[in-house]
């Protein structure tokens, strides 16, 4: 699974860098093919797109863009918020 998600629909800061965007991609797609379930790989991709949070990788829309992303490619129907709401069951 290769995620090719763009800046706008990542909705991340206009500056944001390619090189960044690659980065976030690149490690979304390992993160995607290392995990077979959705809460999981939310967690992770969150907990990596944090030390992006100056170029607004750690912001809702972005958390929204990959939770859209994870539910495509698992065909689940997790909300930007199933890893909270698994730690705390």
């Amino acid at each position: 699974m290769l995620v090719t998600l763009k800046r706008s629909q990542w909705e991340c800061y206009t500056d944001t860098p390619d090189s960044i965007i690659a980065t976030i991609n690149g490690y979304f797609s390992r993160v995607l093919l290392d995990n077979t379930d959705p809460v999981e790989a939310q967690r992770s991709i969150y907990k990596f797109m944090e030390m992006y949070s100056e170029w607004g990788f750690s912001d809702s829309e972005c958390n929204e863009a990959a939770t859209r992303e994870i539910n495509r490619v698992y065909n689940s129907n997790i909300n930007r918020w199933a890893f909270l709401e698994c730690a705390t069951r």
